[in-house]
């Protein structure tokens, strides 16, 4: 698939059909080509060496599609900075990125000097202004250009910007139609552009002619309002974290009756627990929930399952994240280095053809993450713990990095969560060890759970003594604080370091 060429037919087969919904506004097909086609002409009048990264400010916003694919079709690979995004993270990026040119969609609340900020108005004049010529398609990025870079958190405390090529999303892309069975809908987009969660649905809905739904930042904290607006829109396929569906079903309307349009649940981001998979499939019998699994750095994800009644029955602990898309391999590592047989857990490793190309500006890191196999193969260390199935299903535990030492024993707090998560009433959990002056050191629970339910001493002597059937006592956390929701990060995954400063 080239996905500029595609994004060009659906203009001229559909171009009355809406390619991107927004609660501030609309853009259909043919405005998405032409608009972006003018902004690539303004961008080639900049000088600015080849292949130089732009980045584009904003955030649910007509302007953001419209600057992407304007960056790419002049050869330049776009980096996504949400509004929500701290200060200091955006400038570490606009400074890693050296561009001399910031696209931006709302104007930041903060100077940005030494950089000429593209804004709002300028960005619609750009956009509207019929006698700036299109770029030759001869600029249009080739397959082994950066398509985008989307920067993740970065253990140094500095964040890393992971280059995923055009020849990486196309090749995810080839997969991913199918996950839909290549048919047009309206797809839900919940993540903002900076998480690449929202390439899912973003990517996936331009290459089969669909319309993008966005949901903003404020529709996320008003459950109500968010409920309304997706009745009325009535999205096809749902793109979101699992995070982000346990917010919706805190909503007695979430369901099947009233979103009778539902096709299909895609998540990714982050595991999906029996729990939330279990009450989708009961308000939803008529709409498919798929898992997947992917990291940033192979492009989304490489993984999928379709999550049936049969399949929890057969299931008895984390669900599996699923088989491996064509033209991936997955293995798992030993701390020494060596594969793992079938069944065996380890580090996860993803080879083929959606690995991408490293980290940006970083050879270190990239050359400690990312190697290539015996057959010339990229491949990816993942850093999550799982195995793979002698059938070749995929099973992840979570990050390697979750195991502490507590008391001398190595415990993995997501062992602790798990088993808190079979436990009657409990809808989610996260543990953490904390450092207490007085009181040395300490096993904490947040248990999240309806706000009808007890939160008694009672309730947390109970849960103590039912862990105590399932884990070693030295594992069972001491503390035990009730959550009716848990806080959320601006991608719709749990902010544990907020909700760590909660207890």
């Amino acid at each position: 698939m080239n996905i500029i060429e595609t994004i060009r037919k659906h203009a001229a087969a559909q171009p009355e059909k809406t390619a991107f919904h927004f609660r501030s506004g609309e853009i259909t097909y043919q405005e998405l080509w032409e608009q972006s086609g003018r902004l690539s002409g303004f961008l080639t009048e900049i000088e600015m060496p080849a292949h130089q990264p732009i980045p584009v400010y904003g955030h649910k916003d007509t302007g953001m599609p419209v600057s992407f694919l304007a960056a790419v079709r002049t050869g330049h690979p776009y980096v996504p900075l949400d509004t929500n995004m701290p200060e200091h993270r955006i400038r570490d990026i606009l400074a890693a990125c050296g561009s001399p040119v910031l696209l931006a969609a709302e104007m930041p609340a903060f100077p940005v000097p030494g950089i000429r900020v593209v804004g709002p108005a300028d960005l619609h004049r750009i956009r509207q202004d019929r006698n700036i010529p299109g770029p030759d398609p001869a600029l249009w990025n080739r397959k082994e250009d950066t398509h985008y870079i989307i920067f993740t958190s970065g253990s140094t405390g500095k964040p890393k910007g992971v280059q995923v090529s055009t020849g990486n999303l196309e090749a995810y892309l080839d997969w991913s139609v199918t996950l839909v069975d290549n048919e047009p809908g309206v797809f839900l987009n919940q993540a903002p552009f900076s998480f690449d969660l929202s390439v899912m649905d973003v990517y996936t809905g331009l290459a089969t002619g669909s319309t993008i739904l966005s949901v903003d930042h404020d529709l996320t904290e008003d459950p109500a309002a968010l409920q309304s607006y997706l009745e009325e829109q009535q999205p096809n396929y749902w793109v979101s974290t699992p995070s982000f569906a346990d917010l919706c079903l805190s909503t007695p309307e979430f369901d099947g009756s009233h979103l009778c349009g539902l096709r299909k649940f895609l998540f990714c981001g982050e595991p999906l627990k029996r729990r939330t998979a279990e009450r989708l499939l009961r308000r939803f019998p008529e709409t498919e929930v798929i898992n997947t699994y992917g990291p940033t750095e192979a492009t989304v994800c490489v993984t999928a399952v379709g999550i049936t009644p049969a399949l929890l029955e057969e299931t008895s602990a984390d669900l599996p994240v699923g088989f491996p898309k064509p033209g991936t391999g997955m293995y798992a590592l030993d701390r020494e280095g060596r594969k793992l047989r079938a069944g065996e857990t380890g580090e996860l490793v993803i080879t083929g053809d959606t690995v991408s190309q490293g980290y940006f500006h970083n050879p270190e890191k990239t050359a400690a993450a990312f190697f290539l196999t015996e057959d010339g193969q990229r491949a990816y260390r993942t850093g999550d713990s799982g195995f793979i199935r002698e059938d070749g299903m995929v099973f992840c535990h979570g990050r390697m990095d979750g195991q502490i030492k507590f008391h001398g024993y190595r415990i993995e707090l997501g062992d602790i969560e798990k088993n808190l998560m079979r436990l009657p009433g409990v809808e989610g959990a996260a543990v953490f060890l904390q450092k207490k002056e007085g009181s040395g050191e300490g096993l904490t629970a947040c248990v999240l759970q309806d706000p009808a339910e007890d939160t008694s001493y009672a309730r947390r002597k109970w849960i103590r003594t039912a862990m105590k059937e399932r884990i070693p006592a030295y594992m069972v956390p001491r503390r035990i604080v009730f959550f009716s929701d848990f806080p959320m990060t601006m991608n719709g995954k749990l902010d544990r370091k907020k909700l760590g400063e909660m207890i």
